[in-house]
This record gives C-alpha cells, sequence and structure tokens, in this order.
C-alpha cells in the first residue's frame, strides 16, 4: 500500500487520534498514557534535527499493573488543516516508556508536531489514547538569513604571566630587587603582583621600566599590603601600549615575597614572553605572578531594527543568540522571561540559540525589535586568576537573531539580524562573570522607548557584520534560566553612617531587587558575599588571591548611578552567591530583596529522617544543588564553571533531586565536546581542554555520570553517544598507567579536616588515582555493554581486576588491616574507606580492614576525618560491613568536623570545607551522604534501567523512630517509608505502573512487588 493510500484511508482517524479525548476510558482496568515529555520536556520549543525522545507515565488502578506493549503516532501539524500523520510505530511488544526514538521520516524543521500513545497492559487490553502532546523542531542545519552583528570592536587580551597553579614564594630581601619582565599587546593602564606577607603590614616599591631592569623609568608607586596573601598594584597616570616592559619591585621589610613557579627543562618557562629578574639577571625558567591590567571595555551594546508586517500575523517564531547572553524586546515588550540565555559553553565547539514563541508581540503595520547583550563567559573582559578573560573565543558581545513571521496569507516574512540594524551604547557600562554590574540609569532614561517603532534612532550608529564564533550552531530548547521568588532580608543593621548591611538567612544564587530614591548622578554600591569578615563586615580577600579571584578586587559588586527619582531596579548578567549584602551611596535604607537566579527546574526526591543533623543534610545539600544550577552545574557562585568532581559527589542530590534530564545531557555534552583529541576530559566545563593533567578522580565523574543518567533516566541514547568519547578517554588512561604506573592526581581526598586549611591529605593522592581509575574501568565496562560492545566490557572488566591486584599489592598492609600510601605514617579514615566502599578489598581481609576503619573512628569520638572521596566512601564502607549505627552517629555527630558543625555554625548550605573559615559557603563536594541515605536508611537502589525494577532494603537504622522518601522516576514516583513499630520496623512502598520492587525486610525475608502500596508488618531486624 503506498504512503498515499494509507493516510487518504486513515485520515479520519488521524484527526481522531490527535483531538484531544474525553475522560472516559476504553475499560475501567485498562491503562493510561499521561504526563508525555519530549526530550524529557513538556511541549518544548526549538528541539534539534536529531530524532527526538518519547516518554511517558502511566496511570492505571489495581495492583501489579504493567505495560505489554505500545503504540506511538507522531503528525505534523500545520497553522491551517488538519494534522498530517508523519509516522505510526504500530504496536511495539515493549515495557520501554522513557526515551523512545523517533524512528519515522526526517521531521520536517520549523514545523509543530503533535505525538500521542496508547499502551497495552499486562492481559493484553488496549488503553485510549493519551492526551495530544507537541513538539516544534528547530531551525534547519542550513546557513541562517542573518548576519553576526556587533559593534566591530578589537580588544587585545591582557597580559597575565602565570596560570592558576600552586606557588612557590621568592623572597623580597631587603636591599635587593626582584622583577619580571613581560609584553603588552594592547593597552595596559596598571601592573599587580601577588604576594605573600608574613607580618601585619609591610610597605612595597614598584618601578616600571621600558623592556629590562635597567630600561628606561616609567612609574614609580609604593603599597602597603599584608597580611599573609596579598596583591600590590602600580596604578598607572595614562594608559600604555603595546610592547615589552619590566617590574621591578623591593620592600625594607624582611617579610615580603613574590609568588613565582619554576619551569623545567623539557616544558621551558611558564611564561615565553618574559623572565624573572633578580638584581637584573634573568633566571632561566623562572616567572613571578603578574597581570597587566588594561581599562574597562567600552559598554555593552543595544540593538534595534524596524520592519513591516502588511497582513496580520499568524504566527512568529524567533530564534535568538546573543554572546554572552541576549534579551529581545518587541515593540516594547519583553520576549519571555529567560535570564542569562544562553548558557554558557565552550564557544569554539558549540553556540547554543533559542527559540521564542513572539506571535502576540508582533502585529500588522510598523514593528520593532530589540536586542540587549550581556558580555557573560564569552565576552567577559573582568581579569581573574583562572583565566575565564582569556579564552580563545574572548571577543565583544555579538547577536544572531533571526524573526519568522507567517502571514494571514501563508506568506512568510523573514527579518535577520544584519548591518541594517541600529547599535548604541547601553546603560550597562560594565559587567564582569565575578565582578558585578554598572547600570547607568540615566544612560537608560534616555533610552526609554528604544524598542518602539517610533523611536528616533538617528544618533544610532549602525550595526557592524562581525566574524561569526567558532562553535556550531545547536537548538537550546531546554529548561531556562529564571528568576524565582524573592528572599527578604532577616536583618538590617547600619555598621557605621551611609552603610547598611542586610543579612538574608540564607545562602541565595543571584542578584538583588534595589528600590527606594537616591539622587540624580550619586552612585549606589551593592555588595555581595557569602560571608562576613572577622570584623563583621563583607571582606572580599585579596585580589587574584584564593578568596577573591578578581584580579581588580571588585567581586560580586554591583553599582547603579542614579537619575534621580524612584529606584527599581536589578542587574541582568552577572549572578552572585551571598547571603549578605552591603549597600552603600544612599542617604535612607533602600528596600532589598534577594532574587534567586536558576534553572527552572523541579524537585523530584523528597528525603525525611527523625534526627535533626540528618534532616538537615538533606534539606542543605538541595539547597546547595540548586543554587548551583545554571545551564551546567557548577561548583559555587563564587566559581560558576562545572567542576566534574561535584557532579559525581552531588549526583544524588543534582540528578536524581531535580528535573534535570536535559540539564545534565546539555552538561554531558560539553563535556564529550570539549575533550582533546589524545583523550583528555578536562577537570571543568565549559573551559576546556583544561591545561592540566589528567587527574582520575575528577574525571572519573564522566563515565560515572554517564552509566549513573541511564541508570536514572532509562536513555540508552546517552550511553551510546557518549562511549566512543569514553573509550578514548579510558584508553588514555590505560596507556598514561603502562607508562608511569602510578597516574598523578592533583586532588585526592581533597580537603580533609585540616588545621592549617591545606587542601591536600597527607597521605598524597595515588590511592585515590589507583582506586577511581579502577572504578573508571567499571563504569566504562557497563558503558561498553550498552554500546554493544561486549568484547571491549570484558577486556575492561579483566584490567579492572588486575589493577586491583595490583593495588593491593602496592597499598595493602594484611598485617595491621590498613592501607598504606607510604607518604606519611599517619592513618586517615580514607585509606581503608574507599577500597572498603568500591569492593577492592581481598575477601579473606575485609573483616580485618573493616574493623580497623571501625576503630578508627571510635578512637575519633565517632567523627570523620575524610575530604572529598573519603567522604562518599566511608558510610558505605561501615555500613556494608557491620557497623551501619556507627556510620549514622558520624554523620549525625556535632562538633569539629562534620555536618552537625556547619549546622552549629548557622549554615544553610554545604561549604567547601570542614572549617569554619571556608572559602566558598555553597559547594556540593560534600553532599554525598545523602545518596547513602537514600540507599542504606531507606534502601532504595535501581536494579535495572529507568527504575524498571528497583531495591528496597532499609538497613540503617540506629536511634531513628522512622525515615521516609519519595522519588521522581520515569516510572512514576517511588515512595519508601519505614516506622518503628514494637517488633521493629513497619516497612511501606508504594511501586509506579509498569516497575518492579525486590523487598528486603530486616529479617532477611524477600518479597517481589508490583505496582500498588505494599504495607510490610513490624518484623524484629537481625
Amino acid at each position: 500500500m503506498s504512503r498515499r493510500t494509507f493516510l487518504a484511508g486513515t485520515a479520519g482517524a488521524v484527526v481522531a487520534a490527535y483531538a484531544v479525548p474525553g475522560t472516559a476510558w476504553a475499560d475501567d482496568r485498562s491503562l493510561r498514557a499521561d504526563r508525555l515529555t519530549t526530550e524529557h520536556l513538556s511541549d518544548p520549543l526549538g528541539v534539534g534535527v536529531r530524532p527526538p525522545r518519547f516518554g511517558w507515565r502511566l496511570l492505571g488502578s489495581g495492583h501489579d499493573r504493567r505495560q505489554s506493549a505500545y503504540q506511538l503516532r507522531v503528525a505534523r501539524s500545520p497553522i491551517a488543516g488538519a494534522p498530517v500523520e508523519v509516522w505510526d510505530s504500530g504496536r511495539v511488544e515493549s515495557a520501554d516508556q522513557s526515551a523512545i526514538s523517533y524512528a519515522g521520516p526526517t521531521l520536517q524543521p520549523r514545523a509543530r508536531h503533535r505525538w500521542t500513545v496508547r499502551v497495552w497492559d499486562e492481559a493484553g487490553r488496549v488503553g485510549p489514547w493519551s492526551r495530544p502532546a507537541w513538539f516544534e523542531t528547530a531551525l534547519p542545519d542550513e546557513p541562517w538569513q542573518a548576519a553576526w552583528i556587533g559593534s566591530g570592536a578589537v580588544l587585545p587580551q591582557p597580559t597575565r604571566t602565570l596560570e592558576p597553579e600552586r606557588f612557590t614564594p621568592d623572597r623580597v630581601v631587603p636591599g635587593h630587587e626582584l622583577g619580571q619582565t613581560f609584553a603588552v599587546a594592547g593597552s595596559m593602564s596598571a601592573v599587580a603582583v601577588l604576594l605573600t606577607v608574613s607580618a601585619e603590614s609591610a610597605d612595597v616599591d614598584l618601578v616600571l621600566r621600558r623592556d629590562r631592569a635597567d630600561g628606561e623609568v616609567l612609574a614609580r608607586g609604593q603599597a602597603t599590603v599584608g597580611p599573609k596573601e596579598a596583591q600590590a598594584r602600580l596604578d598607572l597616570a595614562e594608559p600604555m601600549g603595546e610592547g615589552r616592559y619590566y617590574l621591578g619591585v623591593t620592600s625594607s621589610t624582611d617579610a615580603v615575597a613574590w609568588q613565582g613557579r619554576l619551569g623545567d627543562e623539557q616544558d621551558g618557562s611558564p611564561y615565553p614572553h618574559g623572565a624573572a629578574v633578580a638584581d637584573g639577571e634573568e633566571i632561566e625558567l623562572l616567572d613571578r605572578w603578574l597581570y597587566a591590567l588594561p581599562g574597562d571595555p567600552p559598554p555593552n551594546p543595544r540593538f534595534r531594527h524596524t520592519f513591516r508586517l502588511d497582513r496580520n500575523p499568524v504566527s512568529a517564531r524567533l530564534y535568538l543568540v546573543g554572546l554572552g547572553h541576549g534579551r529581545a524586546m518587541l515593540n516594547d515588550r519583553a520576549v519571555g522571561d529567560r535570564q542569562l540565555t544562553p548558557p554558557f559553553t565552550d564557544y569554539t565547539r558549540r553556540v547554543l540559540y533559542t527559540t521564542h514563541d513572539v506571535t502576540r508581540l508582533v502585529r500588522r503595520g510598523d514593528n520593532a525589535i530589540g536586542v540587549d547583550v550581556g558580555r557573560g563567559l564569552f565576552a567577559t573582559r573582568a581579569a581573574d586568576s583562572d583565566g575565564t578573560n582569556l579564552q580563545p573565543w574572548t571577543s565583544e558581545p555579538q547577536v544572531l537573531a533571526q524573526l519568522e513571521v507567517t502571514l494571514d496569507d501563508g506568506q512568510r516574512v523573514v527579518v535577520g539580524s544584519g548591518p541594517d540594524w541600529r547599535l548604541t551604547e547601553g546603560p550597562t557600562l560594565f559587567d564582569g562573570l565575578y565582578t558585578g554590574e554598572t547600570y547607568d540609569a540615566r544612560r537608560a532614561r534616555e533610552l526609554e522607548g528604544w524598542t518602539t517603532a517610533a523611536y528616533d534612532d538617528g544618533g544610532w550608529a549602525s550595526a557592524r557584520q562581525v566574524p561569526p564564533p567558532q562553535g556550531r550552531l545547536e537548538p537550546y530548547p531546554h529548561q531556562p534560566i529564571r528568576t524565582h521568588r524573592p528572599v527578604e532580608p532577616v536583618a538590617v543593621r547600619e555598621p557605621e553612617p551611609g552603610v547598611w548591611l542586610y543579612d538574608f538567612g540564607e545562602v541565595v544564587s543571584g542578584w538583588v531587587r534595589l528600590r527606594g530614591q537616591s539622587a540624580a548622578n550619586s552612585v549606589v554600591g551593592i555588595l555581595q558575599h557569602e560571608k562576613l569578615g572577622e570584623h563583621g563586615r563583607i571582606d572580599p580577600g585579596a585580589p587574584g588571591g584564593v578568596e577573591n579571584p578578581s584580579i581588580t578586587g571588585r567581586l560580586q559588586r554591583d553599582e547603579y548611578i542614579a537619575a534621580g527619582g524612584p529606584i527599581d531596579w536589578q542587574p541582568s548578567w552577572a549572578y552572585k552567591s551571598f547571603q549578605y549584602v552591603e549597600v552603600t551611596g544612599t542617604t535612607e535604607r533602600p528596600d532589598l530583596v534577594a532574587v534567586p537566579v536558576r534553572s527552572d527546574l523541579d524537585p523530584t526526591m523528597d528525603l525525611a529522617l527523625d534526627q535533626p543533623v540528618l534532616q538537615w543534610i538533606v534539606d542543605a545539600a538541595a539547597r546547595t544543588s540548586r543554587n548551583g544550577m545554571h545551564g551546567h552545574p557548577d561548583t559555587s557562585g563564587l566559581l560558576k564553571m562545572g567542576w566534574l568532581a561535584q557532579g559525581l559527589q552531588a549526583d544524588t542530590t543534582q540528578l536524581l533531586g531535580l528535573s534535570s534530564a536535559p540539564l545534565f545531557d546539555k552538561w554531558l555534552d560539553d563535556i564529550r565536546i570539549g575533550q582533546a583529541e589524545n583523550g583528555t576530559i578536562s577537570h571543568y566545563t565549559p573551559i576546556a581542554p583544561f591545561p592540566r593533567p589528567v587527574t582520575p578522580s575528577t574525571t572519573a565523574a564522566y563515565p560515572h555520570l554517564v552509566h549513573r543518567y541511564y541508570l536514572h533516566h532509562g536513555d540508552r541514547t546517552v550511553p551510546e553517544r557518549h562511549y566512543p568519547a569514553v573509550r578514548r578517554y579510558v584508553e588514555l588512561l590505560l596507556i598514561l598507567q603502562e607508562q608511569d604506573g602510578e597516574l598523578l592526581e592533583i586532588f585526592g581526598d581533597w580537603y580533609p579536616p585540616s588545621k592549617d586549611g591545606d587542601p591536600y591529605a597527607p597521605e598524597g593522592t595515588g590511592l585515590v588515582a589507583a582506586a577511581y581509575l579502577i572504578k573508571t574501568l567499571r563504569d566504562a565496562a557497563a558503558i561498553a555493554e550498552v554500546a554493544d560492545d561486549q568484547a571491549q566490557a570484558r577486556s575492561w572488566r579483566r584490567r579492572a581486576t588486575e589493577l586491583t591486584d595490583d593495588f593491593n599489592e602496592r597499598y595493602l598492609d594484611r598485617s595491621a588491616g590498613i592501607y598504606r600510601t607510604g607518604m606519611t605514617v599517619d592513618y586517615r579514615q580514607t585509606s581503608n574507606a574507599i577500597p572498603l566502599h568500591l569492593g577492592l578489598v581481598p575477601d579473606a581481609m575485609i573483616r580485618p580492614v573493616a574493623d580497623r576503619l571501625a576503630a578508627e573512628v571510635e578512637r575519633n569520638d565517632r567523627h570523620l576525618d575524610t575530604g572529598s572521596f573519603g567522604t562518599i566512601s566511608l558510610p558505605y564502607a561501615l555500613s556494608d560491613h557491620g557497623h551501619p549505627d556507627l556510620a549514622l552517629d558520624v554523620l549525625s555527630a556535632e562538633g569539629y568536623p562534620g555536618y552537625g558543625y556547619w549546622r552549629s555554625l548557622g549554615a544553610t548550605t554545604f561549604w567547601e570545607q570542614w572549617q569554619a573559615d571556608a572559602r566558598s559557603h555553597n559547594d556540593p563536594t560534600l553532599s554525598s551522604p545523602v545518596g547513602w541515605m537514600l540507599a542504606r536508611v531507606l534502601g532504595l537502589e535501581a536494579l535495572e534501567p529507568g527504575w524498571a525494577r528497583f531495591r528496597v532494603t532499609p538497613g540503617a537504622f540506629g536511634d531513628l523512630a522512622w525515615a521516609s522518601t519519595h522519588v521522581d522516576t520515569p516510572r512514576g514516583r517511588i515512595a519508601v517509608a519505614w516506622r518503628r513499630r514494637r517488633g521493629g520496623p513497619e516497612v511501606t512502598v508504594t511501586v509506579p505502573v509498569n516497575a518492579t520492587a525486590e523487598v528486603t525486610l530486616p529479617d532477611g525475608a524477600t518479597h517481589v512487588a508490583g505496582s500498588g502500596r505494599h504495607r510490610f508488618p513490624a518484623i524484629s531486624e537481625r
């Protein structure tokens, strides 16, 4: 039968299938599909050209309900006329209900498609067609009918001599001069150096010369610095241009050292365009920390364009990318409520655009479109120690926009950005990723009405067509970043006249909304931070140092230049992480609220426990993860990059606890796309490849998260897509391991309890590296199996077994039941916890190693002594080897170090390290106990992808009276609860339709439960 005959014969059925059905079911016992998703989203705009993935939940009464087959139909939904069928899957014998890939003809771009599904139940009964869902395809993969536009300005990158690494201080001996030669490609308005000071303060003299140590003196200055880490800065009276320079540093106080780094013969000096100097003599292979600061860049541009529609519009779509971030208006009305769009990517690899339905914003007659842009990561010029302003893509802001309007006669009108658009300087004078924004309300007043057709733009310039970024254009239909419900301050005080200090009671990721009055030309300063300094005021720390990545010292500070009259303003381009805010520049206390800004994700997990510290862990971990979602899981608002290790350490709160499937899909692609040719995986994204050696613990997150994503979402397209990149990475690891015997590991058990704040564990990093290499091989083998490369999976598993034997030969002290590294005679819990948790301990040694660990925990007054990776393993190592109550006691312990200690300090989020003076107060590194509580206290774990089959084995009870959880899975909501009764814990399990639970009760009895609610009476614990 031809396709035309088929469609003609089934036209009535097609229309009926896509009409909204009534509420009556075909059979009271039949199953009905509900909550349909495309690409894990509800009715998304701008879906890419790869086959979309469909999913649904199931509704059905009774117990033991399951799906035996499904049928899925997709139809194109034109603006006028009946739907046109494009694919009918036919009856598919399968229980799958998530990530079902479209398998029909190539989908037409720029088109809305509706789809519906029906299912057959366990008895072969067919259910009704679901209510239709829709998705809209994006632009075709071909050149746009638009051009990239910008100001055309080209700003050379500033000079930084050293990348962020561990530095070695070089003493500035009184009577002697240390120096550094350097080259400047653009302009320079100041020079900064990073010092350490062993006194409370010290005076430092700086001299800038032309070319070398005995060159012409160009500027002199003096700075008072200290204590500890400090920056000395020489500001120039007039900017200086391109050339070669020398900066000399002297001090009369024997308390100053200049941070530096020594290269080696193989790689050369760290900075190839200059050298360290001592008393006029260059020192081979040595360079010192120096930053040549340029002046501020031009204000952010605004773009506008007018166009005319001669008939009534019936449909309109705006395809937009503004770099770093863009925000559009049509006819003086905002296009949506997205913030910070598009999210960060490596712009040399890919650039994301968004699709907007603007049908209601365009009209017959004259129209105007305007695009406001922020610098974001793409165009930031704010100098920071991580070098986000020194990336290969760094350019001035630019825009690509294509508006497509369908008129009532079927005509399609395309309005594309180009040199016929107009440009002017907007009111945002400056914005920096870490620094904040400067906004000129006077300029904003001058530009009022700038997106109306009648606005006079005669004083504006023509936009310039600019080179496009190197990355491939891709649609971004995922959950946007949005503002959320404001947070009111819990306290406000005036530490000195004209300074208002607000406490919001919790760490917020976002910005503030400022309302009040201020005189014209006054500057309102808004300084935000997560914590207060020792004197009860905000102290950002030494510029360019550990606490403050901003080279200029301006950190999370917004500035509002008043136009006179009422103020109602909030920033647009730079989110901050803060609990405290200082406001200056007003005579009266302004009205201030904190505005959370984050990816719009719904909570998908709830975990409740009858113990205050344990409940605090759950709540603080959830808040920490929510604060860190901005198109990717960022480490903290102070760092803003997506460190891979934190994705592993916080996978339960981030992957299971939030509706983050699209976000993680995007982030995993960031990691894959950023992979270097030799297989190296960056430590963080989107900056890639990271110029540091492979670090097995951190980059183990990539295969771990790919596999974990598959288990949770049941989406086999993810491991299939990532398998080639995972394979290249694993092959690189194995080559390096063969060459060196022990892999280089930078971090190890990062930030263990420490008196001096040293982030490095005393036993070194080798044990963690070796253990996580084995874990990586196991995860990679599981991915290879999904990708149907069984031979490679077997090979990697054999190699993991061999490396496990090597691991025990190298580290295990069998006589003592301790894993040792040889770097220290001291023993910490991490060394035994990781091998026990990862299943590396020989069978005969499991009991001695576990008992030795338990004894160490007891000796430590039931407190942990672990950092980032040891904390993941410790509770599992205890509970899985006979000490579940001890694991609970460790996590709920009061006092330092531990979660109870943070709670006693008033923390509402997780901190970067255990100490009270932790740098960041919003960091998910130590979030892993939430996963343990879910898997061991409630006993809930997935056994098959998509939670088709799961385990409920509660086994850590301690003194708890009850515990409960629910998790929203692709199969529906799973709920588990237990409560102590006289005979022991009573367990209740709710199983969603089309899922099966394996329940093991405390006495060892097992039950297999289908869908429905099941109560298992109290039975004594074993």
